[in-house]
């Protein structure tokens, strides 16, 4: 096999062999009746554009998605670090201290906190409705089933809504019963078929579209969604991932451009249609110029700077006259608003090693893989860089690490199949 085959290979094709390790982090909230969109948490992952499975995320790596790493939802508070927190602590007796505590730790996603100061809350004003809601979802957050439930059969004695059938869903779904979760979130959605009812039930049913029909009822469900709140960015964007996992790969890229166009200001639906856009090219350049118009309006987006630059890249045929000093921009401003994330780093290193420029190539794959450790794509290009530069020690090790994180995968895989 000649040098060049097993040397560089095109940024797309090894993007499209490392999607099902894109890893982004879901979790729902209902503060005040509504779906908080906010970024930051790592309790639950779902794997996204992997052999056509998705599901809708939306709370995103704060550190891959934000206006820059600084976001104020990144934050990290204590529990004595803030003057909520203090005034809290300073009168015990008080409702409205402890409530905006509990508040104030829940849109943290500091889970414990919140449902220490929310159960104090609770506590001096049991018929607040909001606070026992916010409880009770953050005893689930927390893992605190047992308490959550015992609050939710308390507030179903006295009142049967849609907002508690949704909780007993989030309450099944954690506990492992996704047929009772089901149920639990059609009962919401019938009930009342809010924005909020409708999304956690159309993305319920994608999350879990092994069982057979979810997927099809989870694209209905955010058909009517998208019918019924047109205005809605986020679900025009769970409609799209759905229709991606339908293999219906145009009307998804036409509904996420759909989605961007609504919501300029939020990087999520731009980040999902830089993905989706790689299987649709007959889309390719409206989607450029959206997220070239994204680029333009948020330059601190971490997110637009590395979709584009992909884009770029695909669009150009990868190696084959792209435009690399705008690529290279790109991605060093993505890498600039997002140390933390590891694929900026790795696209950069293709970029560097298309150049032939092995040295920096060689070290932004370095610092992709100690990101991202498991992350085999980067461990290939080392070993072949390696090897290349006349380092055959490194070379023979980085060889060994993708080999076992490939048979780690292999094996992985293998169970998985076999437990089903």
């Amino acid at each position: 096999m000649r040098e060049e085959a097993d040397g560089v290979q095109s940024a797309a094709s090894l993007r499209r062999m490392e999607t099902e390790n894109i890893i982004f982090p879901h979790t729902r909230f209902r503060t005040r009746h509504r779906i908080d969109l906010i970024g930051g948490s790592m309790r639950r992952a779902a794997r996204l554009f992997a052999n056509a499975t998705a599901m809708v995320v939306f709370a995103l790596l704060p550190c891959a998605y934000g206006q820059g790493q600084n976001s104020s939802r990144s934050a990290n508070p204590g529990m004595s670090e803030n003057p909520v927190h203090e005034a809290a602590r300073q009168n015990p007796g008080d409702f409205a201290p402890a409530a905006a505590a509990g508040e104030f730790y829940f849109a943290h996603e500091q889970w414990r906190q919140s449902a220490y100061w929310l159960a104090k809350a609770h506590a001096l004003a049991p018929r607040d409705r909001q606070i026992a809601y916010d409880l009770i979802s953050a005893c689930i957050q927390n893992g605190d089933l047992k308490k959550a439930e015992q609050q939710l059969q308390e507030m179903t004695a006295e009142a049967d809504t849609a907002r508690l059938h949704g909780l007993y869903g989030d309450l099944k779904e954690r506990s492992g019963d996704h047929a009772g979760a089901a149920h639990e979130y059609y009962r919401a959605a019938e009930q009342e078929p809010s924005e909020a009812a409708l999304f956690d039930l159309a993305n319920f049913l994608l999350q879990h579209k092994k069982y057979a029909g979810y997927l099809a009822e989870s694209v209905k469900f955010f058909r009517y969604g998208v019918s019924k709140f047109p205005n809605s960015a986020q679900m025009r964007v769970g409609l799209g991932v759905a229709l991606y996992s339908s293999e219906e790969y145009d009307e998804a890229v036409r509904v996420l451009c759909e989605a961007v166009d609504l919501a300029p200001n939020d990087p999520r639906p731009a980040a999902f249609l830089g993905m989706a856009r790689r299987v649709s090219p007959e889309l390719a350049e409206e989607v450029d110029r959206r997220l070239a118009e994204f680029v333009e309006q948020y330059p601190r987006s971490a997110a637009a700077n590395y979709e584009f630059a992909v884009s770029l890249w695909d669009r150009k045929g990868g190696e084959q006259g792209a435009n690399h000093a705008e690529i290279e921009k790109l991605l060093r401003k993505s890498i600039v608003e997002a140390p933390q994330w590891y694929e900026p780093h790795y696209q950069l290193g293709l970029l560097l090693e298309d150049e032939k420029n092995y040295a920096d190539a060689i070290r932004e794959y370095c610092k992709a893989s100690s990101l991202q450790p498991a992350f085999k794509a980067a461990h290939f290009r080392l070993a072949i860089l390696y090897r290349r530069t006349g380092d055959l020690e490194h070379a023979a090790r980085e060889a060994k690490l993708a080999k076992q994180l490939d048979s780690e995968e292999i094996e992985s895989t293998s169970l998985q199949g076999g437990s089903k």
